[in-house]
Parts: C-alpha cells; sequence; structure tokens
C-alpha cells in the first residue's frame, strides 16, 4: 500500500510529466507557423481550435472518470497526447494540423480533468492542501521543457526535439500511473451515486464569479504560451535561444508563487493576496510589453531586460489565481470533483476559444504589442470576483 508522501510524489510527477509535454513545443511554435506558411491570424485561429476537442472532453470526460475510474482515462489520453502532438509538429498540411490540434485539445482536457480529480481525491482523504502545489508541479515541467527547447532552438531540429521527448514522456506518465494505480479514484459502483450527462450543466447559476475569474486568471498564461516566442522572435527581432528567457522566467515565477503561497497566506487573506498579485502582474506586464515595444528597434539588450522583469512578475502574481478559483469551485459544489472540473470548464473552454481568436486577430490587424494587452487587462479585473475565494 503506497504511503501518503508516496502517493503525492507520484501525483507531483505526473503533473510535471503533463506540463512537461503539453508545453514542449510553445517555446518553438514560430518554426510551427512557419512550417505551416500561415500569417498571426491564421495560425492563431487554427491553435485555436483545440478548444473544440477540450469541450467535447469537458461534456464527457468528468462523467466517464466518476463511471470507469480515473486510470483508464488517464492512459488513454496520455496515448491520444503523444500521437496528436507527434502529427502536429511532423506534418505541413494545415488540415492534418487542424484534426490533430482537435485531438490534442480533447486530450489535453482529459487528462487535466482526470489528473485534478485525483488531486482532490487526495486532498479530500488527507485533509492536505496540495492543488495549488500539484500545480507548481505542472510549471516546474513546463519551465524544464522550456529551457530545454531553449538550448536545442538553433541546434537540433523541431521534429528530432519533440519526437524523443514525447517517447519519454509518455513511457514516464505509464510507470506513474501504473506506480499510483491502487490509489486512483475507482470506478462508481453505486447507481444511488450516479451522474449522467445531464448533471454537467446543473449548477452553472452560481458559478459565474469563479469562471469569471478564472478565465481572466488563466488567459495571460495561454497568450504567453501561444505568443511569446512568436513576440520575440518576429515582433521584437530575437531570433536566438535567449528569446526563451522571459517565458523560462515566467514560469519560474509561478512554481515559486505556487509553492510559497501558503507562507503568505498565514498573515494574509486569500482574497487580500489576490488583489494585490492581479493588479500587480496585469500592471508589470502591460508594462513591459509597452516599453519593449519602444525600444524595439533601439536595443535588443533593453528590450530583453524589460521583458525578463515584466514576464517575472506577471508570472508570480498570477501564479496561484487559477488554482485557487479551481478549488473555489470544488469546494462550492455537491457534485464529484470529475463533474466540477468538467461543469466549471465547458464555460471557460468557450471563453477561451473566443479570446483566443480574438488575440490572434488583433495580433494580425494591429500587432502583437495590442494583443498581449488582452490577457493583461483581464488580469486587473480579476479583483472583482475575489469574493468566491472566501472560505466559509
Amino acid at each position: 500500500m503506497l504511503s501518503q508522501q508516496q502517493e503525492l510524489k507520484f501525483l507531483k510527477s505526473l503533473f510535471f510529466l503533463f506540463g512537461f509535454l503539453i508545453m514542449s513545443w510553445a517555446p518553438r511554435l514560430s518554426e510551427v507557423k512557419a512550417n505551416l506558411g500561415l500569417s498571426n491570424g491564421e495560425f492563431g485561429s487554427l491553435i485555436s481550435t483545440a478548444a473544440i476537442g477540450s469541450f467535447i472532453s469537458l461534456m464527457t470526460v468528468g462523467h466517464l472518470v466518476h463511471k470507469y475510474g480515473v486510470k483508464v482515462i488517464l492512459q488513454i489520453s496520455a496515448l491520444v497526447l503523444a500521437i496528436s502532438l507527434l502529427t502536429m509538429v511532423h506534418t505541413s498540411s494545415t488540415f492534418i494540423f487542424l484534426i490533430a490540434n482537435i485531438i490534442w485539445g480533447s486530450a489535453i482536457s482529459g487528462f487535466h480533468i482526470s489528473i485534478n480529480s485525483q488531486g482532490f481525491s487526495f486532498q479530500d482523504r488527507t485533509h492536505r492542501s496540495v492543488i495549488t502545489v500539484l500545480s507548481g508541479a505542472w510549471s516546474f515541467g513546463a519551465l524544464v521543457t522550456s529551457i530545454i527547447a531553449g538550448l536545442l532552438v538553433g541546434n537540433i531540429s523541431l521534429t528530432t526535439h519533440i519526437t524523443v521527448l514525447t517517447i519519454i514522456t509518455f513511457a514516464g506518465m505509464l510507470y506513474a500511473i501504473s506506480s499510483i494505480s491502487q490509489t486512483l479514484v475507482k470506478a462508481n459502483l453505486n447507481p444511488e451515486k450516479e451522474y449522467g450527462f445531464s448533471d454537467l450543466f446543473k449548477g452553472f447559476e452560481i458559478q459565474f464569479a469563479v469562471s469569471a475569474g478564472l478565465i481572466s486568471s488563466l488567459m495571460l498564461e495561454y497568450a504567453v504560451g501561444d505568443w511569446a516566442s512568436i513576440f520575440l522572435s518576429e515582433d521584437m527581432g530575437i531570433k536566438t535561444g535567449i528569446n526563451t528567457l522571459p517565458y523560462i522566467l515566467f514560469s519560474v515565477a509561478m512554481i515559486v508563487g505556487r509553492l510559497n503561497i501558503h507562507r503568505l497566506l498565514e498573515n494574509n487573506s486569500i482574497i487580500k493576496m489576490s488583489k494585490i498579485a492581479s493588479m500587480t502582474a496585469g500592471l508589470a506586464f502591460l508594462a513591459s510589453i509597452f516599453l519593449a515595444d519602444y525600444f524595439s528597434e533601439k536595443s535588443q539588450l533593453t528590450v530583453i531586460v524589460v521583458l525578463c522583469i515584466g514576464f517575472t512578475f506577471a508570472g508570480l502574481g498570477s501564479s496561484f489565481l487559477a488554482p485557487s478559483f479551481m478549488n473555489a469551485a470544488n469546494t462550492r459544489s455537491k457534485y464529484p470533483s470529475a463533474v466540477v472540473m468538467g461543469q466549471i470548464g465547458v464555460t471557460n473552454i468557450i471563453l477561451a476559444f473566443v479570446l483566443r481568436w480574438i488575440i490572434a486577430w488583433t495580433a494580425e490587424l494591429t500587432s502583437l504589442t495590442i494583443a498581449l494587452a488582452i490577457p493583461a487587462v483581464m488580469l486587473l479585473t480579476v479583483p472583482f470576483f475575489t469574493k468566491v475565494l472566501k472560505k466559509d
């Protein structure tokens, strides 16, 4: 029988590998865009179609986890993640990329719902608050893979990098799932606690503030993952591996914030900290991108320094916001955590889909500087929704 510490170790490893895999190509998206021969607007619209697959998963996976258990959904999601990512980096066909990207989005949401359900299960059983720590493990995975990508840009081809990384990560995921299988949430066998697909839509009327706070907290992370490498390489003209540094620092700051927020909460309320953090992150990011734009034709060193500072404050300030809103959604609902993740996810994936299109075509019609200002401004609205974080 696994001890709590062993279970938590494998949970952290799964979150780490999840972030490691799905963010592995983020620093090299400019190469993917060039391979497909698309403009900013076209490419942004194309990658946003992952939301279609995510929507399908969010409509179904919470129910499937409750009915069949976490293990089988994790295994299937890991396999589909690997296949779809390999397809996207190897193809130059927009149509094939479109199909693979939709499947990719579905697998991400499937894995996300399953692993977070397990995290909430561990939290409920042990009475230990671990969701923010697990999110930190995810961010650490994203950080490590970003550093690797930065070192390989210009030295190893995109396809070789992602192929080798995907095979190793997939094997690691299967090992971790197998090692923790005895503690994974089992299939529901009690007909009185059965939840049908219709349960996904119940209770949305009390989750508006949670959804609004969550999407406002997450959009900057999405936008940085989608556009940071393109912004630095194309708009700022920094094409060497150093263009991954702001993203790396963003990830480092998120990890630091998620792993240490509990220390600040000993003497401060989550509501107060969320308000301060969101305002600091939004303003710092806004200032950095506009200053970088101003200095883009004057000094690349100044651009890198300014963006590194802004991305660091943005990552630190936004680090714990999304996990806090997810935790609030779970504690406020009477439904199983897998169903809650599906419920809150449906609303947010629709919003994210629309907002990613808006950001993409704002970049196409104006500039990436203006486009990236959108998620930063959204962070400034988070204080309006923090009341749901109150623990009654």
